[in-house]
């Protein structure tokens, strides 16, 4: 688990992780960003009373820093990748391992379940579970057992992920994927289990939510650029419509960019209509106005992140390469 400042989250993501049932011997590596918040002293009460809990320095504080300090110093022969905001059922992890153990797989995930607080945070859960959110992350929706690309809280042969040097430390987010990605290439075999289920907390707030999808946007195309095999058509959508908002917007004073931006804005306004009104079946429709906030939001700002994330490695590209 790597941490940083989560004292709020912490405590409850570590009771779900502690009260894990299975015949697996079980150790919690947390690894702390140095944070400042109480979460240190947290950990420290933690592990006086628990000795499966195990806290690692993490003095980088990025998360693939708290990741690589938390592989070093594990044990076990299986790791399984969690969050000081993420919480499971009880027999999570003994599900993960009992795949594992029968040599078809060598990485397992299950079915995340967004959680929101608020009328905002549950708007933004029900996007996080819908094709309308996020693409074709079907980790979150899908209900029965295959393969895939991309797990989150997943386990895996920690020996293999050593072998492959651990997480790139190069990405502050997407690490997940980018590990995935070259675990898959290396000839390993991912599975998606939905009957296992996780949680994790989401942002309930508009500008958090945009902070965090900037974010995604910007290192999916870094990731892109370090890994162009990797490409799916559907990442290059959000930055195509917000390519073509700002380009109508720009020729908004000729007739042709007046046309492009009025029809580009009223087909987005008509599928954030469905979308909204859709996700208002599991919400109710009181909340149908903020889950077109959240729908915008994240589709808007990964889409700007990604071109900002594109137009830093073309930047980087001619800098080795002027």
């Amino acid at each position: 688990m790597p941490v940083r400042n989560e004292a709020a989250s912490l405590g409850e993501a570590l009771d779900s992780v502690l009260a894990q049932e299975g015949d697996a011997t079980l150790e919690v590596v947390v690894a702390d960003g140095r944070s400042d918040d109480g979460t240190g002293e947290l950990l420290a009460r933690r592990a006086a009373a628990d000795d499966r809990v195990r806290v690692v320095d993490n003095p980088g504080r990025g998360i693939p820093q708290g990741l690589n300090a938390a592989l070093a110093a594990a044990r076990g022969r299986y790791l399984v990748r969690l969050d000081g905001h993420s919480r499971m059922e009880p027999r999570y992890l003994q599900g993960l391992v009992e795949h594992l153990r029968t040599g078809r797989w060598e990485a397992v995930g299950g079915r995340v379940e967004a959680v929101g607080r608020g009328a905002f945070g549950r708007a933004v859960a029900a996007a996080h579970a819908s094709r309308f959110g996020i693409g074709n992350a079907s980790h979150h929706y899908r209900t029965e057992p295959g393969p895939i690309d991309h797990v989150s809280f997943g386990a895996y042969v920690t020996e293999r992920v050593r072998a492959l040097g651990g997480w790139d430390e190069r990405f502050a987010r997407n690490e997940d994927y980018e590990l995935n990605f070259r675990y898959r290439r290396a000839g390993g075999r991912i599975l998606l289990d939905p009957r296992l289920e996780s949680s994790w907390s989401v942002r309930e707030t508009v500008g958090g939510l945009a902070r965090q999808y900037l974010s995604y946007g910007f290192w999916r195309a870094r990731t892109l650029a370090a890994h162009p095999s990797s490409l799916s058509v559907r990442w290059l959508v959000p930055p195509a419509l917000v390519l073509v908002l700002l380009a109508g917007a720009a020729f908004s004073w000729t007739q042709a960019g007046r046309l492009v931006l009025a029809a580009t804005v009223l087909a987005y306004t008509a599928f954030l209509a469905v979308g909204a009104f859709t996700l208002a079946r599991a919400t109710g429709p009181r909340l149908a106005a903020h889950a077109a906030t959240a729908l915008a939001t994240m589709h808007l700002c990964w889409g700007a992140g990604f071109l900002a994330g594109a137009v830093a490695a073309l930047a980087g590209l001619v800098r080795r390469h002027p």
